[in-house]
């Protein structure tokens, strides 16, 4: 019996020996996992900025093309050819200053023939109206010799038939009165038609001779000596470089934000470009329809409201015609603490920044926000002048207390 219980004794001595390792190892992982869990996070490398005091702007940046004022392209008045240019880009034009011809040789030679027949027909007028003159006179005459003969018959110093005959003169002469000063009306009605039609090829003569409007300068020339034009070709184009604008196309959402007498930059399109000053001087009162023979692309087929920036004073930089970027300043606040929009957090709609506590533990700072402008914004709360602020590295995503290492920006 003891020899039995002893064998069955040893033959459960391997069960209970792997029984136990199989506890150690699961408390060596547990310890370990706890180990690891509990284990000092590594340091994370962290960029830091400042909160600083400036100034602050809400702002609407829109694209715009440069134009002077008065800027007009000149069109053709009728067909033809261009006898000659007298000008080139960049040539000063002053009000009526020839700036080219075009060839009408067969209007001025009518002008010429119209001319001369005013002259004869001049002329005419003037000898129908002594005819007249010489008709009143003959009249007066006639009228006359018949008041003398009144007296003479009354005496019976000549017969009445005389006084008949006189008579029928004096009828003729009225007659002929009548027909100069007729004839005198009709030559003055021609005379008229004649001047009206010297005035008509006046007209298109004048047509050939394309002057300035303006006192300005010549930014454009499209057409060369004997080039063949079209009713409204485009001739050249002018403007006064003593006023520079931007013409804009806001969408209707940038459009209800912005006024008319709005402050405004206007600068080249690229890095460090010098920004001009200028204020909003127009804005449509309805939007448009693109026009359908411009290019069809996603911007043009929406609808847009046209807005002129007048600049405060020339650039003498800025090209007509070019593209250029437009700041128009909605909101100002002078002097508040302000801070990179890039390090602005939020949390359920929430905003916070990330701080680096005694520790060197990140922690998050609830703030306030005021203005909010294209690279920075206001804080009204939450932080002061000077105020560390960690701007948060991607990877890994900072946690409250996770330790971090800080270099300033």
């Amino acid at each position: 019996m003891q020899k039995a219980a002893a064998k069955g004794f040893g033959l459960g001595n391997p069960w209970i020996a792997w029984s136990g390792g199989l506890a150690l190892l699961s408390l060596i992982g547990t310890l370990a996992y706890l180990f690891l869990l509990n284990r000092p996070t590594s340091a994370v490398s962290v960029s830091v900025i400042r909160a600083s005091r400036g100034d602050i702007e809400s702002t609407v940046n829109q694209s715009g093309t440069v134009e002077l004022r008065g800027q007009v392209t000149l069109k053709s008045p009728t067909e033809g050819a261009v006898e000659r240019v007298f000008v080139q880009p960049g040539s000063r034009t002053t009000v009526g200053q020839t700036l080219l011809t075009l060839r009408y040789p067969e209007r001025q030679t009518a002008l010429a023939k119209q001319e001369l027949q005013i002259q004869q027909q001049r002329i005419l007028l003037e000898r129908e109206r002594q005819r007249v003159e010489e008709a009143r006179e003959r009249l007066a005459v006639e009228q006359q010799k018949r008041q003398d003969m009144l007296s003479l018959v009354r005496e019976g110093a000549i017969e009445k038939q005389r006084l008949l005959d006189q008579e029928s003169r004096i009828r003729d002469a009225l007659a002929n009165l009548r027909d100069s000063e007729a004839a005198v009306s009709r030559a003055m009605v021609e005379l008229e038609r004649m001047t009206l039609e010297s005035q008509r090829i006046q007209q298109q003569v004048q047509d050939s001779i394309v002057s300035s409007p303006i006192d300005g300068v010549v930014l454009d020339v499209r057409v060369r000596d004997s080039d063949g034009v079209q009713y409204r070709t485009d001739l050249l184009t002018l403007g006064d470089p003593r006023q520079e604008f931007v013409r804009m196309r806001l969408s209707t959402l940038d459009a209800a934000r912005i006024k008319v007498s709005q402050a405004a930059r206007v600068s080249m399109i690229g890095p460090d470009a010098k920004a001009f000053m200028g204020q909003v001087q127009a804005l449509y009162p309805q939007a448009l329809e693109p026009d359908p023979t411009e290019q069809r692309n996603r911007q043009s087929q929406q609808v847009y409201v046209p807005a002129t920036v007048r600049l405060d004073r020339p650039s003498g930089s800025l090209l007509p015609g070019s593209q250029v970027n437009v700041e128009i300043i909605l909101e100002r606040r002078p002097n508040v603490v302000t801070l990179s929009t890039e390090a602005i957090q939020r949390d359920a709609n929430q905003p916070f920044v990330w701080v680096r506590d005694r520790d060197s533990r990140a922690q998050k700072q609830p703030i306030s926000i005021g203005l909010e402008g294209l690279l920075t914004v206001e804080i009204t709360n939450g932080l002061q002048p000077n105020d560390e602020v960690i701007l948060p590295p991607v990877e890994p995503p900072l946690k409250p207390g996770t330790p971090v290492t800080t270099s300033a920006q």
